[in-house]
């Protein structure tokens, strides 16, 4: 019996993939930082980390995981660099979603995206971008993230 346990337990844990994070990604990272802000009312708070690069070619940027939540990345314009950003909500205040639950889906289109799960240990100045190349999708590790003065809003 123990050894078939053991042999149950062994095969999970071989059969199991570890991430592997992309050593040479198509792009190039010249900067990211990091700024927390506070809102106006108690509890109301967030991170958004922020990421210029360069690339020669078009990259297909998904998401971003970063102190133990995982957001999408979303694209920002600015003149002269190419940049990404993903805004984290660490708000304590009591949330109330409604979420809309219909027969017909094209109803629930306004209902929020569950709350992802990170499946990286990442140290407190770390973060890991998702990208798509092809139909795979590719991780690249972060180190060094740098703090900005934080936002206060009223």
């Amino acid at each position: 019996m123990k050894t078939i346990a053991f042999i149950l337990i062994a095969s999970t844990f071989l059969t199991c993939k570890s991430i592997q994070f992309d050593q040479a990604p198509p792009f190039k990272i010249t900067e990211v930082s990091y700024k927390k802000w506070i809102g106006g009312q108690p509890g109301v708070s967030g991170v958004n980390v922020f990421i210029n690069y360069t690339s020669a070619t078009a990259v297909a940027f998904d998401s971003i995981y970063f102190r133990n939540q995982g957001v999408r990345l979303e694209y920002v314009s600015q003149k002269e660099n190419k940049s990404i950003a993903g805004y984290f909500s660490i708000s304590t205040g009591k949330r109330t979603v409604d979420l809309i639950l219909h027969k017909d889906p094209k109803k629930e289109v306004g209902n929020a995206f569950p709350e992802r799960k990170i499946p990286f240990v990442l140290k407190e100045n770390e973060a890991v971008v998702s990208y798509k190349e092809g139909k795979a999708t590719k991780y690249y590790k972060i180190t060094g993230l740098k703090k900005s003065k934080t936002d206060f809003y009223q």
